[in-house]
């Protein structure tokens, strides 16, 4: 920052105080106006690449991988109520949420002492999927909001399909979507199911899938394909989703291809019993403050040395809570998926058991050196490395994409 910059902050702090025991907020032309929030769903989900745009100056700014920003503007001429009201509005836009306009009536707004949160309401599922919602009860949910009763189950399999090999269950909290063109291209070329669980009962997880039983029957049932109520499951789930995407291999191992943890919020998740029977993706950004609250990658290497769990971390460097680029996630995701079809799923939808010593192993991510790293692989006899905490990956194609995901610019991934 130059020294005039300097100085005028210094200035502008003074007249912040000024108009504070004034009553009142006065700006100096040609100062420097900031604003800084965060951006969130209805269901605090932080919101990565939101445009965020204080209107009529113009000012633009985007949320970083954990939903903040932070806008500035230089005040060329006093902002006056216009015909509308107030004398500004933000306008906050982001892909699959509605836009929010708010108004604002007074330069007071610019000199809040906490930075603003903004929530945005995520748009609804396209009506050609097939679904319902039904009433639960949301103490079913064992994390999060207990509030809502409404319970959301949407399938989409496409006309491709004749029989369902596998299904792909998918939170609806965060990135979970399943009208995603890549995920449906997967569904096409595995011949699979997408069903998505929305709701405060059910898409942070629940105390018993049991309680889901009875509503994938009738979604078996309303798609035609009766073969959906039992087909082997993989499991997705962002942020607090990662209960939801747990809750399955916790109660059935046995029918759980495997699983995904993308960004969790808590540790606790990942140490479900039974979970580590299950081949599992757990996906962190180092950038991520649920990261540096939690270690998850820590909760992963003790679950490899202490249950020699089925499991491999990917640690994004410089990423938020947010992906830095949603479709290069999915199919990394989908990567990891189909190697664990390949490793697990018979021709007649039984599993075969995880045999960790036919895996791959990838060294384990040095948090201290931060960045992106290149990691080295190996079979599993011939891994030099400490093999109780390495990263345990299916087989040697996802292997290498797993490497190579790890030491790409996430603007690169696709």
């Amino acid at each position: 920052m130059s020294k005039m910059n300097v100085v005028k902050n210094i200035w502008l702090t003074r007249l912040l105080i000024l108009g504070t025991l004034l009553g009142g907020i006065s700006f100096a032309q040609g100062e420097t106006v900031f604003l800084k929030g965060k951006v969130m769903d209805t269901d605090d989900n932080w919101l990565n690449d939101a445009t965020v745009t204080l209107l009529p100056v113009n000012a633009v700014a985007r949320t970083d991988g954990n939903g903040e920003f932070a806008l500035e503007f230089t005040l060329e001429e006093p902002l006056e109520e216009r015909g509308g009201g107030g004398i500004a509005t933000l306008k906050v836009e982001r892909n699959g949420h509605s836009t929010r306009q708010i108004k604002i009536d007074s330069m007071d707004y610019f000199s809040q002492p906490m930075p603003i949160v903004v929530k945005l309401k995520p748009q609804l599922m396209v009506s050609s999927l097939t679904g319902f919602v039904v009433q639960m009860d949301p103490k079913n949910s064992i994390v999060g909001k207990r509030t809502g009763t409404d319970a959301h189950f949407y399938v989409y399999i496409p006309e491709s399909v004749k029989t369902v090999k596998a299904a792909f269950y998918i939170s609806m909290h965060g990135i979970g979507n399943i009208t995603t063109p890549i995920l449906q291209k997967f569904a096409e070329e595995e011949q699979l199911a997408l069903v998505a669980m929305d709701g405060d009962p059910v898409k942070r997880g629940v105390a018993s899938v049991t309680v889901l039983e009875e509503h994938i029957k009738k979604l078996a049932e309303m798609c035609g394909h009766p073969e959906l109520a039992t087909a082997p499951i993989m499991t997705f789930g962002h942020s607090n989703g990662t209960a939801f995407s747990a809750s399955f291999p916790r109660d059935w191992p046995e029918r759980t291809i495997a699983w995904v943890a993308f960004h969790p919020g808590f540790s606790s998740y990942l140490q479900f019993p039974n979970t580590e029977q299950v081949p599992a993706l757990v996906m962190c950004g180092t950038a991520d403050k649920y990261l540096l609250n939690a270690r998850q990658d820590q909760t992963v290497a003790t679950l490899r040395s202490e249950r020699n769990a089925a499991m491999c971390m990917m640690m994004e460097g410089g990423v938020g809570h947010g992906p830095a680029d949603a479709e290069s996630t999915w199919a990394f995701v989908i990567d990891f998926l189909k190697a664990s079809m390949r490793v697990r799923l018979n021709d007649d939808g039984s599993l075969k058991p995880v045999d960790i010593e036919k895996g791959w192993l990838g060294d384990v991510y040095n948090f201290e050196k931060g960045g992106r790293q290149s990691l080295n692989v190996a079979s599993y006899d011939q891994y030099e490395g400490d093999k109780s905490t390495a990263n345990w990956l299916p087989d040697s194609t996802f292997a290498k994409a797993w490497q190579a995901y790890g030491q790409t610019s996430p603007e690169k991934r696709r």
